[in-house]
């Protein structure tokens, strides 16, 4: 990215947070809400782990550390990139054409073209869950970065691929909102609930397991075969997603915003 695409990337960034900034009200109010959620649902596992010592091998570390890397990061996507989970009413509405007649990198318009006020509020909790749960030593650091970046990016291309499914499906946004929230919730359960077909579905056609499972063995079992699986599925999860946005891209162009649901 050359310098004047990252000043154009950081303006975006800005007009995002000056926009978060002038709704204060309404995102405190937001923020205590979702926070209030989050904390329910982890006291239920508390609940949970204090009946059963374990499930498939998963304790409370595990739940930790799952949900810290989820909600940090839906958050990130939530504010950084909401764009992307609105992608299917973009479709809908034709609003990509405007995108397509900018210079500037085309996903990274339409990552950046919304924001979810939320987003912030969020990434904080997900970090607080994160060293709650422990395994942050000078080593893990590093480590837990590297897997929270390879995470962020495995949840953005299951948006992405799975909200290009729009430039197929009409009036689809409805659906694809819940699906990412799915994908989430999935991100967070114990590996072992996903057994038979169910743990060939969690690695190929929705590859949560990069998301959350397969990294969690490589930072509390310091797995290297973990890790090595942890980037060749991210590195696969982001080529497929990209792969189904520009062939559904080519049938958006061709037909525009009238007939490519024709």
């Amino acid at each position: 990215m050359d310098k004047g695409n990252l000043s154009y990337l950081w303006a975006l960034l800005k007009l995002n947070m000056k926009a978060a900034l002038a709704l204060r009200a309404a995102y405190t109010v937001r923020t205590v809400f979702n926070i209030g959620n989050h904390a329910i649902y982890l006291f239920l596992w508390v609940v949970i782990f204090k009946t059963i010592p374990s499930i498939g091998g998963w304790r409370m570390e595990h739940i930790l550390i799952a949900y810290g890397l989820g909600i940090l990061v839906w958050g990130l996507l939530s504010f950084f990139a909401a764009g992307l989970r609105t992608l299917p009413r973009q479709i809908d509405e034709g609003s990509l054409d405007v995108y397509l007649t900018n210079p500037r990198p085309l996903l990274m318009n339409i990552a950046l073209g919304s924001t979810q006020y939320a987003g912030p509020a969020e990434i904080i909790f997900g970090l607080i869950v994160l060293i709650i749960a422990g395994h942050l030593t000078a080593v893990s650091i590093p480590l837990l970065v590297f897997l929270g970046l390879c995470s962020f990016i495995v949840f953005a291309s299951l948006v992405l691929a799975y909200g290009s499914l729009g430039f197929w499906l009409k009036d689809y946004h409805s659906s694809a909102e819940e699906m990412y929230f799915n994908f989430f919730i999935m991100a967070t359960r114990p590996e072992a609930v996903f057994h038979n077909w169910m743990g060939w579905v969690i690695v190929t056609i929705m590859p949560i397991a990069f998301m959350t499972h397969i990294p969690l063995r490589a930072l509390i079992d310091n797995n290297l075969y973990a890790l090595g699986l942890t980037l060749i599925g991210t590195t696969l999860s982001a080529l497929t997603a990209y792969t189904v946005f520009k062939t559904g891209l080519k049938r958006y162009e061709s037909g525009n915003r009238f007939g490519v649901h024709g």
